[in-house]
């Protein structure tokens, strides 16, 4: 009887379908058994979570790691759901005590954070290095995504998914072991703007919101602008480096000028060397340096404008405009910014 009263708070609390559990013949005695289970080893996830977030804290790539543990009533929910879900296609699927460990291999969370997206790729090298993997790691994509040529030229790494919501991670399963027991943890690698975007996007849509269309088209608006923030950044980074190289080459420069001026001063002293001569080399010298100044001004400042490249928007010269790009197919978000504020609108393209 206490089952049946627990059972019917769960079933409340977790908006499951009594008559979806019925026809999918789930056993709640079977599912209080790894409840129990789950409770029980909890330390020793806890354990193997401590130990893998400190390894991945170590990478100098790597901006912050959290962790969790999944909660036993969580487990019990995703348990009911999948298996109703997967009965669909696999008539008599089962997640037993057995094999609930392999059917849900995400007791074990782990989020790795990074600032630039090239930085997952070290980060996957570090990830390959130290764990074993349980299956082909997969990359998350938006529809219109151009894959990294670093990708394309090693297909067999990942496995590719395109996600409706345009949600983009990378996603391993490794294999642990404590105490001669192998257990499995799930490590996603992705921006911190992606992570924000898809925490937003976690706590309002799921589980419960998922088919809501006003609230998809706002939030695919609000993951355009984490796409671009990501974009912006890698060209702002690669700006940084390149204005660097600009400055180490405009000291070689200063020194080269200096050099041929010391060489005109010495050339003066000669009075086989007429002095129209020497005017002409000064005076070249001069337009290179005023060149030099207005080139590395130019550059330093960006007054030219830019366009960055990506496939996601364009920054249009000489404005405050950003326009995106569309790349979903059914929906074009649209984000201008101008005097401080940030417009956004969803446009239904016609059929």
């Amino acid at each position: 009887m206490t089952i049946q009263l627990e059972k019917n708070a769960f079933f409340k609390k977790y908006k499951i379908d009594q008559t979806a559990f019925q026809q999918a013949s789930i056993n709640w005695d079977a599912l209080s058994s790894i409840y129990e289970d789950h409770l029980r080893n909890i330390p020793i996830l806890e354990e193997i979570s401590r130990t893998v977030a400190d390894i991945l804290r170590e990478h100098p790539d790597v901006h912050t790691v959290r962790s969790r543990i999944k909660s036993p009533e969580h487990l019990l929910e995703k348990i009911i759901r999948k298996t109703i879900r997967k009965q669909e296609t696999e008539n008599g699927y089962q997640i037993t005590l057995n094999n609930y460990k392999q059917e849900v291999p995400d007791l074990i969370g782990i989020r790795v954070l990074h600032l630039y997206k090239d930085q997952a790729f070290q980060i996957d090298h570090l990830i390959r290095e130290m764990w074993e993997l349980e299956e082909t790691p997969t990359k998350y994509e938006r529809k219109g995504d151009l894959r990294d040529k670093k990708l394309e030229n090693d297909a067999e790494s990942f496995g590719y998914k395109e996600h409706p919501a345009g949600y983009r991670s990378w996603h391993y399963l490794i294999k642990t072991q404590v105490k001669e027991t192998e257990n499995i943890a799930e490590i996603q690698v992705r921006t911190i703007f992606e992570e924000g975007w898809s925490e937003i996007d976690h706590q309002l849509r799921y589980p419960y919101e998922l088919d809501n269309e006003l609230l998809n088209n706002q939030l695919l608006v609000l993951n355009r602008i984490a796409g671009s923030a990501d974009e912006l950044v890698s060209s702002i980074r690669e700006t940084k480096i390149n204005l660097k190289a600009l400055q180490e080459d405009k000291k070689e420069q200063d020194k080269l000028i200096e050099e041929f001026k010391q060489e005109i001063r010495g050339l003066s002293k000669n009075k086989e060397i007429q002095e129209g001569t020497i005017k002409s080399l000064e005076k070249k010298v001069a337009q290179l340096e005023e060149a030099q100044k207005k080139s590395y001004m130019k550059l330093s400042t960006g007054s030219a404008g830019l366009y960055l490249s990506s496939k996601d928007y364009e920054w249009l010269p000489n404005t405050d405009l950003y326009s995106l790009k569309d790349s979903m197919g059914s929906v074009t978000p649209k984000i201008s910014y101008s005097n401080g504020i940030i417009n956004t609108q969803v446009d239904k393209k016609s059929e």
